[in-house]
Formats: C-alpha cells, sequence, structure tokens
C-alpha cells in the first residue's frame, strides 16, 4: 500500500501506533550528490531487528514509502538509512528534505526479505536502491563468520557508491533493455562445482523488479530451488514507488 486517502493514513498511525516509533534525525551525510545516508535516533528497545527488514514512511498525506535499513542499533538507539536520490517521486521529494532535527515516524521493522541464519554462503543483487542493504548483510555476514558475495548493477555515474559505503559487492553495467544481463553473463560461467554445491547457499534479489525476474529465471534454470531465492522489489518501471 503506496497511496491512500489522508483520512485513511490518519487512521492507520492511530491503529499502528504501538508499531510506530518516534524518531529524530541526528545525522546527515551525501556520499554523492544523489546518495544521502541519514541517522534516526529513538527508543528501539523492543525492536527484533534482522538484517534486511524495512521501514514504512509517510512522505506526505495520501503516500507511504518503504526503505530498507543500512544499520540498526537497539541499545544505542538508532537507525540508519541509505537513500538513492533520484528525483522521480514523492519519496525522493521527502528525503531531499530532510535534514537535521526533524522528526520522522517509523512504522516497523519487518518485510519477508531477511538474513537466513540456516545458509553458511549468502548471495546478494541489487543495485542503487540496494546498496545500504547489502552494506548492512555483509557486516552481518562478516559478524557471523560466514561467506558472502554480491553484484550491484549501477548506472555508470554511480559505480563508486559501494566504495563510498565501503561495501565489497562486484559493480557492474546495467542494461535497461536487458534486465541482470551483465551479472548474469558473469555468473552463467562459474564452474558447475559451484551450482553442485549451491545446497548451502540463499540467494537475495532486490532492486528494479525486471531485473529480479530475469535473474530469477536464470537461477531456477540452474537447478536451484524457489525456497532458496528470497526477492524483494524496490522499484518497477513507470511505477513512482513501492
Amino acid at each position: 500500500m503506496t497511496k491512500v486517502p489522508k483520512w485513511l493514513g490518519d487512521t492507520m498511525e492511530v491503529v499502528y501506533q504501538r508499531f510506530m516509533y518516534e524518531t529524530v534525525i541526528t545525522n546527515v551525510e551525501y556520499l554523492d550528490e544523489k546518495l544521502k545516508r541519514v541517522r534516526f535516533e529513538g527508543d528501539f528497545r523492543k525492536i527484533k531487528f534482522m538484517p534486511g527488514n524495512v521501514v514504512k514512511v509517510r512522505v506526505n498525506d495520501t503516500e507511504y514509502r518503504h526503505y530498507t535499513l543500512s544499520a540498526f542499533d537497539a541499545k544505542t538507539g538508532f537507525c540508519e538509512i541509505v537513500f538513492y536520490l533520484h528525483g522521480l517521486g514523492p519519496g525522493s521529494n521527502w528525503v531531499e528534505g530532510l535534514k537535521m532535527g526533524d522528526r520522522a515516524k517509523l512504522l516497523g521493522p519487518g518485510g519477508k526479505l531477511y538474513y537466513s541464519e540456516n545458509r553458511v554462503n549468502h548471495f546478494l543483487f541489487g543495485d542503487e536502491t540496494s546498496l545500504g542493504w547489502m552494506k548492512c548483510m555483509e557486516e552481518e555476514a562478516e559478524r557471523r563468520g560466514e561467506f558472502f558475495f554480491g553484484f550491484a548493477e549501477l548506472d555508470e555515474p554511480h559505480q563508486d557508491w559501494a566504495e563510498r559505503l565501503g561495501s565489497s559487492v562486484k559493480i557492474v553495467g546495467k542494461s535497461s533493455e536487458y534486465p541482470a544481463q551483465p551479472v548474469i553473463d558473469i555468473v552463467k560461467e562459474w564452474e558447475e562445482d559451484f551450482w553442485l554445491t549451491a545446497v548451502d547457499t540463499v540467494f537475495y534479489l532486490t532492486g528494479r523488479t525486471k531485473s529480479i525476474q530475469a535473474f530469477r529465471k536464470f537461477l531456477l534454470s540452474k537447478g536451484i530451488s524457489s525456497k532458496k531465492i528470497k526477492t524483494e522489489p524496490y522499484w518497477a518501471d513507470g511505477k513512482s514507488g513501492l
């Protein structure tokens, strides 16, 4: 649900009050002109967080957007989100206006895509909208001593963004005509041994809907069970937000 009448949005804030967290913005950092990291502080002691969780934010009177947390610490009482300022809708407009001292209500966290605790290998796929999530997942894998690798398809001007975030994901070019194809071309050349041992690997696919669909189809063709493929579309062609 990304758009609702104002009266329903007001009602939701009352009904879901116990799941909403009042926060204040305590740090704003531009890692690039279109890459903005924001820290929110609040009382998160009752929250059970898993890397990959999303929060829902009311960005204006009638619209909501989902954002994946890039960092979370219940004890200290802060979380962070890395925003891609694409300038294509109300969510981006809301993010551009965020500044130190502003207050925001976060609903959640939750979502279906989160770090799988019963696998030892973690494969991540995404784009500009996924980088904060990728960094969070990477840090969790390192903390657990588990194997992590990932690919981010980025437009050419953005191909140093992962490095600016301190992430080690591999960067590939983006094809608007052939979604996910640059990554598929790389992965299809991997040794067959990888696919035979993929029983301990979980694949997390995020970002553009068409890229997720194309990459998921490829993985299924390689014999990967659908149960080992987790998906979370962050945006779709022709839509202003998800």
